[in-house]
């Protein structure tokens, strides 16, 4: 019987089709397209509210600085570059974090249950991210006690070695992007910075040498530059004071060097000195005083024994 059981030649059951037909109807649900184009239409509106929020928002940090450079409480213009992308970049993110919240539950996923899972998944991570959180730690603090600004020219060490010098780019959370002399891009995690050594803060100092043959008459030559500087100084728009004539700094193979000290805008000491330098030198060779060239004496040696 088991045998002839297994050769029975009935036909079979009929394919329960009550699964799919269900999964149709629900397709074709009149109901389910509706909360979809609602929900679309939900998305839609908050896109447009949170583009036109986050612009609102940036413009109303703008016009607050803008205002507050035209008060007594201006700040620098580097400081205050540096915070408006610093909110402008955290309203940002803020923003557009509750408008994607909102258009999950537009669409009724359990955005509560999704972070509850995200903060277990976050605390696993955290452990390995412990170097994220100091980065973003050190730049909050950069940033709170304004080590350095957008456009400030600095150089950064990590544990007593200079590990880039050059003008700031960006300051973020993060990191921070210096740009170098040659146009090289530093890319620094800040949680690596140690010790920042800031050069923008404060006007700069620089010391320009002129060597003079020892037979001119200094006191001459000093009263002469000192005369330049009275009448031509604010020639060079970066110097903030009359250069000052510090004296004879040194006097080997017959030069006296006549050391000048400048003080410039910040950063900007290097351009003037040169200026100055050329503008000085037409000056006293106009008046018939000549910058020293160094001169060197050749002598034939088997000449001169031959003679004696």
């Amino acid at each position: 019987m088991q045998f002839l059981t297994l050769f029975n030649t009935t036909d079979p059951e009929p394919l329960d089709l009550t699964f799919f037909q269900e999964i149709y109807d629900e397709l074709t649900s009149p109901k389910l397209w509706m909360n979809i184009g609602t929900s679309v239409l939900i998305s839609v509106i908050l896109l447009i509210a949170g583009y036109i929020l986050t612009k609102v928002v940036n413009r109303l940090i703008d016009n607050f600085f803008k205002y507050k450079s035209k008060s007594r409480l201006k700040g620098s213009d580097k400081r205050n570059n540096t915070l408006i992308n610093v909110l402008q970049n955290g309203a940002t993110i803020f923003i557009w974090f509750f408008v994607i919240v909102a258009i999950l539950e537009s669409f009724s996923i359990p955005v509560a249950t999704l972070l509850a899972g995200a903060g277990v998944v976050g605390l696993a991570i955290g452990f390995g991210a412990q170097s994220l959180v100091k980065d973003m730690i050190t730049g909050f603090f950069i940033i709170l006690e304004n080590q350095f600004d957008k456009g400030d020219f600095v150089r950064v060490n990590t544990s007593g070695t200079t590990v880039a010098e050059g003008e700031v780019l960006s300051l973020g959370l993060r990191s921070s992007r210096i740009q170098g002399y040659e146009g090289e891009l530093y890319m620094i995690p800040n949680g690596t910075i140690n010790e920042v050594i800031n050069f923008s803060r404060y006007n700069s100092i620089s010391y320009l040498d002129m060597n003079f043959s020892i037979q001119e008459d200094l006191d001459k030559v000093e009263d002469m530059i000192n005369s330049y500087f009275e009448n031509h100084w604010r020639e060079e728009e970066v110097l903030v004071e009359q250069p000052a004539i510090l004296g004879v700094q040194d006097i080997q193979h017959g030069e006296a060097t006549v050391r000048i000290m400048l003080t410039t805008q910040p950063m900007e000491h290097f351009g003037a000195t040169r200026r100055t330098r050329k503008r000085l030198k037409q000056h006293l060779e106009s008046h018939g005083v000549f910058v020293s060239v160094p001169t060197m004496d050749i002598s034939d040696f088997d000449q001169n024994d031959a003679e004696e």
